[in-house]
């Protein structure tokens, strides 16, 4: 399938993992993409992928709207026996001018869907999807069915261990 050309205004690749902000990107997407890249490192269900060390691609439009991608980064063969490497994904419809808030609920959401494609469910909470939602003022997980609200985004792996 060939892309079109386009001519992006920017682009920035940054690790998932870390908390460096690329010199000139839109750092209210950075802000959302590291939220959500520090919860996808638990509460996967499914296929064992090893995710510690993708990367993040941002691409920037002309309009303000972005392309993101998550790509699989290199793997340390001794760290990731048994596990297998993301299989890469992106999408479009993020905005520079939304907030973090806002950024981070809807790449949440294309995140889990692209990961429903993959056979893996998350995050899982004791068997239950949680979904991504604003409420009072924060991007937080949500259990569907009571309503629950289980933790914001980019705190979940450090709030419990499954």
């Amino acid at each position: 399938m060939h892309m079109p050309d386009i001519d992006y205004v920017g682009v920035w690749s940054f690790p998932i993992m870390g908390s460096d902000m690329p010199e000139g990107a839109p750092t209210n997407v950075v802000e959302a993409c590291q939220a959500v890249g520090r919860d996808l490192q638990c509460r996967w269900h499914g296929p064992d992928t090893y995710i510690e060390n993708c990367l993040w691609t941002i691409s920037l439009l002309d309009d303000g709207y972005c392309h993101l991608a998550l790509d699989a980064g290199p793997r340390p063969k001794h760290k990731s026996a048994g596990t297998s490497p993301l299989r890469g994904f992106g999408f479009g419809g993020p905005h520079i001018e939304q907030s973090v808030l806002e950024l981070t609920v809807l790449i949440t959401g294309e995140v889990q869907d692209e990961l429903a494609g993959g056979f893996v469910q998350w995050p899982i909470e004791e068997q239950r999807l949680l979904m991504p939602s604003l409420r009072g003022g924060k991007a937080v997980w949500v259990v569907r069915s009571t309503d629950r609200v289980i933790a914001e985004i980019g705190t979940l792996c450090a709030r419990s261990a499954l």
